[in-house]
């Protein structure tokens, strides 16, 4: 799997997942990674695995945008443990109208953004409801 932005990854035995970084300084969870903690300035900065798994904070449905997004798409904010707030694609949603709430469980899936120049997918994260009874990988 090609990803789009691999520095945002870490490759784990799961497959790659995101990676932020924890300040030593203040504790302060940050994605994407900095050069400086964003809370204090603090220049040691550990990584931080983010978790798969989140709460949907808010989303809207966007009719125009990017040029290699299918329109319309959707975008949310999901909020992980880790005390981050993500910006993500949503998928896997559909009807949206009746399927997205705020507040409701969602995890993160791998699925493709573009195509590169010789049209290889290139990945990338975006969110999904959780279902119970999802079979899918």
């Amino acid at each position: 799997m090609k990803l789009h932005n691999a520095a945002m990854f870490a490759e784990t035995d799961r497959g790659p997942v995101l990676a932020g970084q924890r300040c030593r300084d203040c504790g302060k969870v940050a994605f994407p990674r900095k050069r400086v903690c964003p809370n204090c300035f603090g220049e040691t900065l550990d990584e931080q695995l983010l978790s798969t798994t989140g709460v949907l904070h808010t989303f809207t449905c966007t009719h125009v945008g990017a040029p290699h997004l299918p329109k319309p798409y959707l975008l949310g904010f999901v909020d992980v443990p880790e005390g981050v707030r993500l910006l993500s694609l949503l998928t896997d949603c559909d009807p949206w109208e009746d399927m997205l709430r705020v507040g409701m469980p969602m995890e993160l899936v791998m699925r493709p953004l573009m195509q590169d120049a010789t049209g290889e997918d290139l990945y990338t994260y975006k969110f999904r409801p959780v279902v119970q009874e999802r079979t899918d990988s």
